[in-house]
């Protein structure tokens, strides 16, 4: 059994101290009366030390604990000064580092400078070298140009003498051939860059490919209907009133009824014509200036420089069309204002306005001008006119306000304004996308035309099936078919360069641009030593088009990766033709000779 000791000694120490004090307190109970009094005096007085002794010892410990907490916190002070010593020692040293880094840096700055220095002056050596070559440059230049103008006279006098004998050569070539697939002799009348006689002695590609001969049409499909073999030119399209591609899809029925049992002509049916329709000139060259001096007089008397400004225009008051619809009151004849109401084309407001700007261009026109002596009826004036007033009233209908569903209200005019921007913008972007395709349209089919003719000319019948396939190509792309491009322009020394970047189609087979290269790099070389401005740079961004791909091609000619990933819904739509049409392969035996 554990014994506490401690407890026991107090216990001890506790009992024996009673048993003193009462011992004691008997003992004064017999001292007299004269000693008790003493010895009170003496008990008060030891109790009174011993008071003192115990507060000593409390303030003794209490002095102990703080001394201990001084100490505890002096051993604190003494660690947080040696980090403070250790941190201050690091900045030291990282000042040195940084103090080191500006003083190499200040030492590179004035290497810097006196190199910056230097190349200055050799800039300013090359500035005045430049300066004293450039008047030279500019004299060269000028004899330069004036040897060209006296070269390209006699190249024009040189290319009018023989232009018949050249003629006359490819004509007698090709009746002696008598083959029928040979192409017609070169006509006058087509563009100077692309035309067979002027271009007779520049030089063809010869391109190393060769058309897949398509010999049967897959099971249960119809064979393929032929192409035309003979291309038209542009003066023969002219001359038939349509375009190249109509004109030669026409010479090749032609051909088939000459050469073949039967032929299937699709014609389409005609849209019927208005009864009251004006009759129109017969030359188009009329129409155009016809045209011309309507826009001319029109812009004139409203105070307009384009169609467009129309946005901004402020119509006829309804209450001065009301009363002259209703004959009460005609417009000055010095006012000229537009009546854009719902019912402005049977406005006679208008009427009277067109009669008035017909009137000023057959005076400007006078008795003797092209308008008199082309026997143009007033009423085909007229309707041209109406015409024009409805493109005016588009464009200031598209700034008005419009009931926005989004915002549940009415727009504002700064709203209106924004949107006819946007608007019009979007329409300037496909307008000239539109005419790019058709000129690039144009340009390869001139291009193949007149390289094929150039070659039956000349006899170099190696590659001329692979441009007649080419040509087949192009005209089953059409104008829809051409690559989209984008005008940017690029930082060229110290000016701005207008460049084309061409555009991606995704759903064309990829091999086709290929096959176009050859057709653009001759284009190059027919244009190569023409007069005029220096073609624009066209280059391929890679970045993809969003035109829509046009319907009813062949297989063939659509990307195969972009059919497998359209929708039936869209290949529906798309109505891709059942025709089979080969492309090219390597021409492995003609280029081996």
């Amino acid at each position: 059994m554990d014994v506490d000791t401690q407890n026991m000694e107090d216990n001890d120490d506790s009992g024996g101290k009673r048993r003193y004090e009462e011992h004691e307190a008997a003992k004064v109970r017999m001292v007299p009366g004269s000693q008790r009094e003493e010895y009170d005096k003496a008990r008060d007085k030891q109790a009174f030390h011993k008071d003192q002794v115990l507060v000593a010892k409390q303030k003794s410990h209490k002095l102990t604990l703080e001394n201990q907490q001084l100490l505890a916190q002096l051993e604190e002070a003494e660690r947080t000064k040696a980090e403070h010593i250790a941190f201050l020692n690091s900045m030291n040293e990282e000042l040195a580092r940084k103090s080191q880094a500006i003083a190499e840096l200040q030492q590179h700055e004035g290497q810097m400078e006196a190199q910056f220095l230097g190349d200055q002056e050799k800039l300013q050596a090359l500035y005045d070298q430049c300066n004293t070559i450039v008047p030279q440059l500019l004299e060269s230049q000028k004899l330069l140009m004036q040897r060209n103008e006296e070269v390209e006279r006699l190249n024009r006098l040189l290319v009018q003498k023989t232009d018949e004998t050249i003629q006359m050569r490819a004509y007698s070539y090709l009746q002696s051939k008598k083959t029928p697939q040979r192409t017609p002799p070169p006509r006058r009348g087509m563009r100077a860059s692309l035309d067979p006689v002027r271009n007779s002695g520049t030089r063809t590609i010869e391109i190393p490919l060769d058309p897949i001969l398509v010999t049967q049409a897959p099971s249960g499909k119809s064979k393929p209907k032929s192409k035309a073999k003979l291309a038209a030119t542009p003066a023969f399209a002219d001359l038939l009133g349509t375009d190249v591609a109509t004109s030669s899809g026409l010479i090749g029925k032609l051909e088939q009824l000459l050469v073949g049992d039967e032929v299937t002509v699709d014609v389409k049916k005609a849209t019927p014509k208005k009864r009251n329709k004006p009759k129109s000139p017969a030359s188009k060259a009329l129409v155009n200036h016809i045209n011309s001096a309507l826009r001319r007089s029109t812009y004139n008397k409203f105070g307009v420089e384009q169609a467009a400004d129309f946005h901004i225009y402020n119509p006829a008051e309804q209450a001065k069309v009301a009363a002259c619809e209703d004959g009460l009151a005609d417009p000055a004849d010095d006012l000229f204002q537009w009546d854009f109401s719902p019912g402005y084309t049977k406005c006679r407001w208008n009427d009277l306005m067109i009669a008035k700007v017909v009137d000023a261009v057959l005076e400007a026109d006078g008795e003797d001008g092209e308008i008199a002596e082309g026997g143009v009826e007033r009423d085909f004036l007229e309707a041209l006119m109406r015409e024009k007033l409805g493109r005016f009233r588009g464009a200031w209908k598209g700034f008005q306000p419009r009931f926005n569903e989004r915002l549940g209200r009415l727009e504002t005019m700064r709203e209106a304004r924004d949107r006819g921007t946007q608007a019009a913008e979007q329409h300037q972007l496909a307008c000239r996308s539109t005419t790019s395709k058709h000129r690039k349209f144009e340009d390869h089919v001139q291009t193949i035309i007149a390289t094929i003719e150039i070659k039956t000319g000349e006899g170099n019948t190696g590659d001329i099936a692979t441009w007649r396939r080419l040509l087949e190509m192009v005209q089953h792309l059409g104008q829809q078919g051409m690559s989209s491009e984008e005008e940017d322009e690029v930082q060229v020394d110290d000016a701005k360069v207008l460049i084309y970047k061409v555009k991606v189609c995704i759903w064309r087979e990829p091999r086709v641009v290929e096959y176009l290269r050859f057709v653009d790099a001759q284009t190059g070389l027919f244009k190569k030593h023409q007069r005029g401005p220096t073609p624009t740079s066209r280059i391929r961004s890679g970045a993809p088009g969003t035109s829509e791909a046009p319907c009813g091609l062949p297989k063939s000619l659509y990307n195969g990766e972009w059919l497998k990933k359209a929708s039936s819904a869209y290949l529906k739509e798309l109505k891709v033709s059942k025709e089979v049409f080969g492309l090219f392969v390597a021409a492995t035996d003609r280029m081996a000779l």
